[in-house]
């Protein structure tokens, strides 16, 4: 199974963060691919020092990878030095959205 779950509201993260718990029990690695794709204000969550930080940290297993979009940092002045160490960054969040449906990934928007 490959899922992308997106969040873009920093009011969103309880419920994702609960999303992505019962979706890494229900689909084990390593067979399984979840991708947590975060932009807009949800951005501000994963800053290193953010009150959600340690919470997004414990949530992530291996097979949880977590994606930041680039403009949304760019619009926020956000430098990705000052992310979680396990961010990856996408040029455009819609975009990476797009292309993991055209592969075929199950979209999770709560």
């Amino acid at each position: 199974m490959k899922i992308i779950v997106h969040i873009d509201e920093m009011a969103k993260w309880p419920m994702v963060l609960n999303n992505l718990n019962h979706l890494a029990q229900a689909y084990p690695a390593p067979n399984n691919q979840i991708e947590l794709l975060v932009n807009g204000d949800a951005v501000m969550g994963v800053k290193a020092n953010s009150k959600e930080a340690e919470k997004i940290r414990h949530a992530l297993t291996s097979q949880i990878v977590i994606t930041v979009c680039q403009n949304s940092l760019t619009q926020r002045k956000i430098t990705t030095e000052d992310l979680l160490n396990n961010s990856t960054i996408v040029a455009s969040g819609v975009v990476e959205l797009v292309e993991k449906q055209a592969l075929g990934y199950h979209y999770l928007r709560p």
